[in-house]
């Protein structure tokens, strides 16, 4: 996510979300990621509460955004970690363009 941040400092990082935010965003997802290593879908689930933390502080409906990234306690773990993956992208097309 902060990759494209470095790139450009500042360019597109919005209206909405800050530098501060993204680099909350970003250390998030490292951390969910760690948590998905011992319980897969606890970490998708802790990545997609920190993610709606920031998203509904500004402004954004997180409910809609983030409702395609679920996971049951049934769900494999190669299809948690794509839903993460996903999750991932589109934190950072919201990072990008602002929503």
């Amino acid at each position: 996510m902060t990759a494209w941040f470095r790139v450009y400092p500042g360019s597109a990082l919005p209206r909405r979300l800050t530098a501060e935010d993204v680099e909350y965003l970003d250390g998030a997802m490292r951390n969910a990621y760690g948590v998905f290593a011992d319980d897969p879908v606890t970490g998708l689930d802790l990545a997609r509460t920190m993610a709606a933390s920031v998203l509904n502080l500004r402004g954004l409906d997180a409910d809609t955004l983030l409702s395609p990234f679920h996971a049951s306690q049934h769900s494999d773990r190669q299809e948690i970690l794509r839903t993460m993956g996903a999750l991932a992208a589109a934190i950072d097309r919201i990072a990008v363009n602002g929503g």
